[in-house]
């Protein structure tokens, strides 16, 4: 499973979207995407990476390729 398709998975999930969800969407395309909705996903983010993610790394999820580049 490539980067992308993990990271659009992981905001679905977090963000609790039942539609799709693409490497291009981000955080002003994807109505779900609220100050709790970022919450979640940054816990998911962690999660999947099994670490706590930096102020920065925090402030840098504005996207779904933004998370695929934290996935990596």
């Amino acid at each position: 499973m490539t980067a992308e398709l993990r990271a659009a998975r992981l905001v679905a999930q977090a963000l609790d979207i039942q539609g799709s969800v693409v490497a291009s969407d981000d955080m002003n395309s994807l109505a779900a995407w609220s100050s709790l909705g970022h919450a979640r996903l940054v816990l998911e983010v962690e999660a999947a990476l099994g670490r706590r993610l930096t102020g920065e790394e925090v402030a840098g999820i504005t996207s779904v390729a933004a998370v695929a580049r934290l996935l990596g």
